[in-house]
């Protein structure tokens, strides 16, 4: 198997910088630290759990892939549901079975509850200020209570109502305007839907959107590379000097001072017109965190502020979009399915300009092609990486203090002991064809099914997420016909998954759409 490309970029130097006795040097080193800091399974009296047979320097590093939920499932159905891999010195815990994940998950939640140290998260968030990245404690709790309270509580995102229609019927206006038949750039376009959206109920609006669309765009696409896998001071904790010297993480470095330039922008210009708001005016998140009473509310930084902002803004985009892409690629691909879909969105909003929320409850089809998009494609496969915060026993193995640990629940979503054809898509499995079949949900009880994972780092913008691209998706169906360009064949469409924080598709989606004559004429 091919080294990760992360492996190849790892300490983010330019090639002319790097000389081969600098290498040699490199490479001495850590073949000292690998012996002088051997791994605890050394130590006695510990039961660790199986690992797979290591290369010295970089343990399994070299059994991994750029989409390494694959290998991670691949590797425990030989060595089981809870493996320890030797990532460079970092020990790393898979969990790969419900019932292993409900005991990291569940039972010892609080133990696994805190996010190991990245130093590309902490140059981007201001040291972790956010919430996704923040190490459990109180900064996190305050962090996630304002989201929820907000952002995303259910009272909150139903209040949404009418902006996220507002949003959706833009982006219809969008894709009508172009001469029909037109070929979209369907990608492209949900993208530019997803941040307009999360921007706005955050930011607010904004008169030169597409532009600002563009600038997130650019700093999001940056943030999804480096933030998706180990850096060499991860995998190798001894060599963390390397990345203080002249021309390393330079990457890194011009993209925090790309997002920093564009969340002071944002912020100051509320922090400018506070106070003059009109009182018709929408009152955004960012609003709503700088005008906090201390004597009632906690008291936010303003680098606080910006690292929650940069939180919402780029996991808000980037989990819907990857959904709604990966879905219309599902329907382009079964275009059976497609027509039995479209007919019940059709059905359900019959008469209507565009489909509105309350319709979506008359979609049950529509809904479960979002939950099986949410299984076979989860935007996150193997979530975010948690940190065993004491020492611990779990499913009888020992599992030291510090251990990084990653939930790959994808393999659970594609288990063949709890899922029929797992690796095909079969929205059908989650339409109650009896009254006494059992339901999967996933807001966290099955572990089965586990898209926004579990626990108290479970994401909270599931109600928030689910509703954008219910409606979303649903609009797309019922306004437009949709085809592939220049006829080509369904079972032809490229569904190559690209690397990243989260999995999209590797080849922009272009359809053509032809608007519905009955509602669009």
């Amino acid at each position: 198997m091919d080294m990760p490309e992360f492996l190849q970029e790892v300490g983010d130097f330019s090639a002319s910088s790097i000389s081969p006795v600098f290498l040699l040097s490199i490479l001495v080193f850590l073949s000292a630290a690998y012996y002088l800091r051997r791994h605890p399974k050394n130590k006695k009296g510990l039961r660790l759990p199986p690992s797979p047979p290591r290369l010295p320097l970089i343990g399994n590093l070299h059994q991994l892939s750029a989409l390494p939920h694959r290998p991670f499932r691949e590797l425990s159905r030989k060595y089981g549901p809870l493996m320890l891999l030797h990532l460079g010195q970092t020990p790393t815990l898979v969990v790969s079975s419900v019932e292993a994940a409900r005991e990291v998950l569940k039972t010892q939640d609080l133990v696994f509850a805190t996010r190991p140290f990245s130093a590309a998260a902490a140059a981007l968030t201001n040291r972790c200020r956010n919430v996704s990245f923040a190490p459990y404690g109180e900064h996190w709790r305050q962090g996630k209570k304002a989201a929820v309270v907000h952002l995303l509580s259910p009272s909150k995102v139903q209040s949404l109502r009418r902006t996220r229609e507002e949003e959706v019927a833009f982006m219809i206006q969008k894709i009508s305007s172009s001469p029909s038949p037109a070929t979209v750039n369907l990608s492209e376009t949900l993208y530019a839907f997803s941040n307009g959206f999360v921007c706005r109920v955050v930011a607010g609006s904004s008169a030169a959107r597409e532009v600002r669309t563009q600038r997130f765009r650019e700093a999001i696409d940056g943030a999804t590379v480096v933030l998706c896998g180990p850096r060499l001071e991860e995998l190798f904790p001894s060599l963390a000097w390397v990345t203080k010297l002249p021309g390393a993480d330079s990457r890194l470095k011009k993209l925090a001072k790309k997002w920093n330039a564009l969340l002071d922008e944002i912020v100051a210009e509320h922090e400018r017109r506070a106070g003059k708001r009109e009182e018709a005016e929408e009152v955004d998140f960012i609003d709503l965190l700088l005008s906090a009473d201390p004597a009632v509310d906690h008291a936010f930084s303003r680098d606080d502020v910006k690292a929650i902002f940069m939180d919402l803004i780029a996991a808000g985009t980037d989990t819907s979009y990857v959904v709604l892409e990966w879905a219309m690629a599902e329907l382009m691909k079964n275009p059976a399915l497609m027509e039995r879909t479209q007919m019940e969105v059709r059905e359900a909003a019959r008469g209507k300009p565009t489909p509105e929320e309350d319709d979506v409850a008359g979609m049950p089809r529509l809904r479960a092609v979002v939950k099986e998009v949410l299984r076979l494609h989860m935007p996150a496969p193997l979530l975010l990486p948690r940190e065993a915060m004491v020492a611990t026993r779990v499913l009888g193995y020992d599992v030291p203090v510090g251990t990084r640990v990653f939930i790959n629940a994808w393999a659970m979503a594609t288990d063949p002991e709890w899922w029929e054809a797992p690796e095909e898509f079969r929205p059908e499995r989650f339409l109650r064809e009896e009254e006494a079949a059992p339901l999967v949900d996933p807001r966290g009880s099955d572990f089965q099914f586990l898209p926004f994972g579990a626990g108290r780092r479970m994401c909270p913008g599931m109600n928030f997420a689910l509703c954008e691209v219910e409606l979303a998706l649903a609009s797309l169906l019922y306004c437009f016909d949709w085809s592939l360009p220049d006829g080509a064949a369904p079972e032809g469409l490229d569904m190559a998954e690209s690397p990243g924080i989260t999995v999209r598709l590797k080849t922009p989606l272009r359809l053509v759409a032809v608007p519905n004559s009955a509602v669009l004429a």
